[in-house]
């Protein structure tokens, strides 16, 4: 995955830069940004599976398709050859792309962005070098048909392709190409919990971009059959929140193939954190939940709606849903704001869970607002050396929790820029802007206190 992102005058960011690591931390102030570069990272992960303007619009791959499809069935690239020769001019094909589709992405006018950009920049020969390294047998299908198969040995500099069947569209070449120099694919998937999460996971239904769009046109005398097909398709919320919609309009279908892959740690939040169990009905898609301890009778509970229940459980839902019947390895979860609604013993232990994520494989993206988290996370990165062994012992942490602070990376959003904060195993992220506040209110805490304790003596 390409990691080097850099971004200038979006929404409130005038420049900055970061990079993306196993797990990233997006801190600051509100309104500073972190939401704009969530979003749009959130939208450069999911590349391959947006409309026009998308991958299947470059052009720097038509020798390539030439070559497969008209002159020959089977073809072998070098990767080192072709990133010297094309990379760059790829790469700015790709942040013209996103560039293109910001105004979309934020579902507002486009001359918000006219000099927005939000560039990916990655280091060609760490790209060459994780392709190499990566061993590729794959086949691409259009419905039930096979177009062409990917073979390459891990350590090995070519790649070669298969055509198994006659020409396809170049936009579906273009897109497979391009989704595997950019390291993203059908192996890696981006999954985005918006801030607004607790009212749609309520009113996901009535929220519905397509139900919504049809039941305002069956209102009508005439319908105007052009304005109901764009009505349906367009959304009318920021991508990642009608992203979101949709998914949990699909739980049914989402809930049937789940992989399990991260099973324990959708149990973490069931034990842990909500103390009970989420139910999704296979028919009506209704969500319940069910608290584990019993009423003062010694019954148990009732199942309830998730309407009922504490905006913790609610807050969670999304979480434990995507972990339990999604998550694969390799994949990337983003959470706006993990510590909502959560009570800050809790949120020290999502931090721990957000850490077992990562360990298993789980890429993180995280904006946060929350000091728990992130000196919990320091915590875990100090008891990750050898000396740290005892004090894990002695606080209950377990060796799956701790982190080597080489897969961290943490970022400031003020003052209309990002600045990386400092991290070292000694330390962990030297977070000065909860330091700051926490040492404020602590002054003016003491300051209160002491100056009344004196006037009530005098």
């Amino acid at each position: 995955m390409i990691r080097q992102i850099k971004i200038k005058n979006l929404g409130p960011i005038t420049q900055g830069s970061f990079e993306v690591k196993p797990i990233t931390l997006f801190c600051g102030p509100n309104n500073s940004g972190k939401t704009w570069a969530m979003y749009s990272l959130y939208y450069y992960l999911n590349l391959q599976h947006e409309p026009s303007p998308s991958l299947g619009s470059l052009t720097v791959f038509r020798d390539m398709y030439a070559s497969l499809f008209e002159n020959s069935s089977d073809y072998t690239f070098s990767v080192k050859e072709w990133v010297s020769k094309n990379g760059k001019t790829f790469i700015e094909q790709v942040n013209r792309i996103i560039h293109a589709n910001l105004p979309n992405l934020f579902n507002t006018p486009s001359e918000l962005f006219e000099s927005s950009y939000f560039f990916i920049q990655p280091d060609l020969d760490s790209l060459v070098a994780e392709l190499i390294e990566k061993e590729i047998n794959t086949s691409v299908s259009l419905g039930q048909k096979k177009i062409m198969r990917l073979t390459k040995k891990a350590g090995r500099d070519s790649i070669r392709l298969i055509a198994e069947s006659d020409r396809p569209p170049y936009e579906i070449f273009a897109t497979v190409i391009g989704c595997l120099l950019l390291g993203l694919g059908k192996d890696r998937d981006a999954f985005l919990m918006p801030a607004e999460r607790n009212g749609l996971h309520l009113f996901y239904r009535e929220l519905s971009n397509k139900r919504t769009a049809l039941l305002h046109h069956a209102s009508r005398e005439n319908i105007d059959i052009r304005e109901l097909l764009r009505d349906v398709m367009r959304s009318r919320y920021a991508m990642p929140i009608a992203h979101y919609i949709d998914w949990l309009n699909d739980m049914q279908s989402i809930q049937k193939r789940g992989t399990g892959d991260f099973h324990p740690y959708a149990e973490i939040i069931k034990k842990e954190l909500v103390s009970g169990s989420y139910t999704v009905d296979a028919l009506t898609g209704e969500i319940t939940f069910k608290p584990y301890q019993k009423k003062r009778d010694g019954k148990s509970t009732q199942r309830m709606g998730l309407h009922s229940t504490s905006s913790a459980v609610k807050s969670l839902f999304g979480l434990w849903f995507y972990l339990e019947n999604q998550a694969k390895k390799g994949d990337v979860l983003m959470i706006d704001e993990p510590e909502l609604n959560i009570h800050p013993e809790n949120q020290r232990k999502i931090a721990r869970v957000l850490a077992m994520l990562v360990n298993a494989g789980l890429n993180v993206v995280v904006s946060t607002h929350s000091d728990y988290i992130v000196r919990e996370l320091n915590s875990l990165i100090m008891l990750s050396g050898d000396k740290g062994k005892k004090l894990r012992e002695k606080y209950g942490y377990q060796k799956d929790e701790v982190l080597s602070h080489k897969k961290i990376g943490a970022y400031l959003f003020d003052d209309q820029k990002i600045t990386p904060f400092e991290i070292t195993p000694e330390d962990g992220v030297y977070a000065t802007t909860f330091d700051e506040v926490i040492k404020e209110i602590n002054t003016v805490n003491d300051d209160i206190y002491y100056s009344l304790q004196e006037s009530n003596n005098g």
